[in-house]
């Protein structure tokens, strides 16, 4: 069974969302230094961050379009592409976050994004 640009679109469409999820809680729950104990707690933070709030949004919208993908397609061609949440959300890491990716990271991105490829390849078209 072939994936449709629709399909394909949902899927991608998916896997954006659970990115934009993970940015949105860790924006919300901050850049946390180990050790520290001043502030709020982290219930405190949960209950009460826009950006957690956003990102349980987000997470609403990708089960939509999760649930959609898996209504045109069958699960074992949909479920690889969750891997490139990963991929997704170390590149956000590096450009929203600014956090620093070492090259073994970035190679075993690399890896996972052909693994992708390799796995759903054929099915595109």
């Amino acid at each position: 069974m072939t994936v449709t640009l629709v399909t394909f679109a949902l899927l991608l469409g998916s896997v954006a969302c659970d990115v934009a999820g993970q940015v949105c809680f860790k924006l919300g729950v901050g850049h946390a230094i180990p050790g520290a104990s001043s502030g709020p707690s982290l219930v405190h933070k949960v209950l009460h961050s826009p950006w957690i709030a956003l990102g349980v949004a987000v997470y609403a919208l990708e089960f939509v379009l999760w649930f959609a993908a898996l209504s045109r397609t069958e699960l074992s061609n949909a479920f690889p592409f969750t891997a490139l949440g990963y991929v997704g959300v170390v590149l956000a890491s590096r450009h929203i976050l600014n956090e620093r990716i070492s090259l073994r990271r970035w190679a075993g991105i690399g890896t996972i994004v052909a693994g992708v490829v390799l796995v759903t390849g054929q099915q595109l078209g």
